[in-house]
């Protein structure tokens, strides 16, 4: 008698389904980020995040037709292999594999370095130096090898306790967030809106539009695990823009309370880790900190623990369908995870403990799961044209207006992500280099592997 062969487990509910994509999306930008949204668009980057959650509900209706017709780990791939082939389907995998493989290092990074502020000064011994490179402190190191092991292993054991650890934590995230805004409400001085609300002009606050959309990504992790949800899909792809709905009314509260208690130039002026520092150690006393950085903490956790999932995921799903090598596609037969890419992920995570260079993936990241939206939307356009009898449990309407709107957005988005989020002239050229140079990798590997030993037939 034939062994049976392992399968993912149907172990997500409509509760931990929503945890997962909150807690991935949130992160910490909301507390290290402030002081550069304030220095381009002032206290109008309220707007800014409105406008840019606009943009991110209707990219998430295009993901929720699509993920309610084709329900399959690897979601993104597979849609675009349905609309527009092979090549682009490669291409949308590969953009999805860069951006998420590039968080993984990225959230480590900044996990160690928020969480070296409340350890001793005595801890933080510049670390050695080795062939010109000088490695963080020791106990920097450590915590960042601590959280990507932990998380690989929670990972590895199995999706029902990823998604219970995912769900805890993002509790513990929203409440830290939600005592920091009304903690503060009652200070806020609304004086400091009305003279400088516009002050670095319409402009500003529009450049800081596409930065905005890059805060709210993490709801399409429902597309990488939907073959372990065990709600019908129909009612759970609204948790997409429903997530989107939520993340904002955090966000535009730490943004208003932010710039209501203490000018905003306060804040965009500061060199502190954590510029938000300011406004609740003055709302909250000496609790402030402690509140800001351990919330913050939880967002990077739910960050790193949500990015591991959909990525192992939809490594899995690509090597299931031959464009990855077959060892991502195993699945473990005890715990039913697929763990070969849990492990792959979890080393490179272990890279951004020791090397805090590669933070510079982020800026890879961001541009690459930009076009991966780009191209999601354009195939929802071509399969009602292609397939207008495709069984479509959830139905979008007015598709036409809502993609093409959701492609202007994701396009402008991608055109400024490279450019204003990584800093100075030399950054931003080592960005786009890395994030063209791995396109090439990427084109080299399909023109001379995939497509000669030929991509599966399946969809």
């Amino acid at each position: 008698m034939a062994e049976k062969k392992a399968t993912l487990v149907r172990g997500l509910t409509i509760a931990t389904v929503f945890t997962l994509i909150t807690g991935a999306m949130v992160g910490m930008a909301w507390a290290t980020l402030t002081n550069t949204l304030f220095a381009y668009a002032g206290p109008a980057v309220l707007l800014s995040a409105i406008i840019a959650a606009f943009f991110c509900v209707l990219i998430g209706l295009c993901y929720a037709e699509l993920c309610a017709a084709m329900p399959l780990a690897g979601g993104e791939y597979y849609y675009t292999k349905r609309s527009m082939g092979n090549f682009a389907s490669f291409l949308t995998g590969w953009f999805l594999i860069i951006a998420y493989s590039s968080m993984m290092p990225g959230e480590v990074i900044i996990f160690s370095k928020v969480a070296s502020t409340l350890m001793p000064e005595s801890w933080l011994v510049p670390g050695a130096t080795i062939l010109g490179y000088q490695f963080p402190p020791t106990a920097m190191i450590i915590v960042g090898v601590v959280a990507a092991v932990f998380f690989g292993a929670i990972n590895y054991i199995g999706i029902k306790l990823s998604a219970i650890v995912q769900l805890v934590f993002t509790i513990f995230l929203f409440i830290g967030m939600a005592i920091y805004i009304f903690g503060s409400l009652p200070q806020v001085n609304l004086s400091n809106f009305t003279g400088p609300f516009f002050d670095k002009g319409v402009g500003g606050m529009l450049m800081m539009v596409p930065i905005a959309i890059l805060a709210f990504m993490g709801f399409d992790l429902v597309t990488k695990a939907a073959e372990e949800i065990k709600s019908p899909i129909e009612k759970v792809v609204w948790l997409i823009p429903l997530s989107v709905v939520v993340v904002l009314f955090f966000y535009v509260g730490v943004f208003f309370v932010s710039a209501g208690v203490v000018p905003y130039t306060e804040i965009a002026q500061s060199k502190l880790e954590v510029p938000i520092e300011i406004v609740a150690s003055k709302t909250l006393g000496e609790t402030g900190f402690y509140v800001v950085v351990i919330a913050g903490l939880m967002g990077l956790i739910t960050t790193l623990n949500g990015f591991l999932i959909g990525s192992s995921r939809l490594m899995y799903g690509m090597a299931k369908d031959g464009v990855l090598p077959r060892a991502f596609s195993y699945i473990h037969p005890r715990f039913g995870t697929p763990s070969f890419g849990i492990v792959v992920l979890t080393l490179v995570g272990i890279l951004g403990a020791f090397f805090q260079f590669l933070f510079t993936l982020f800026t890879v990241a961001s541009a690459a799961i930009l076009l991966a939206y780009i191209l999601v939307c354009i195939s929802l356009l071509i399969l009602r044209k292609k397939e207008p009898n495709m069984k479509r449990p959830y139905r979008l309407r007015a598709p036409k207006i809502v993609a093409s709107l959701a492609i202007f957005g994701a396009v402008m988005a991608f055109l400024f992500s490279i450019y204003i989020i990584v800093g100075d002239a030399q950054t931003r050229a080592v960005g786009s280099s890395l994030f063209f140079g791995l396109t090439a990798v990427g084109l080299v590997y399909y023109f001379f592997i995939v497509r000669k030993r030929g991509i599966s037939a399946k969809s």
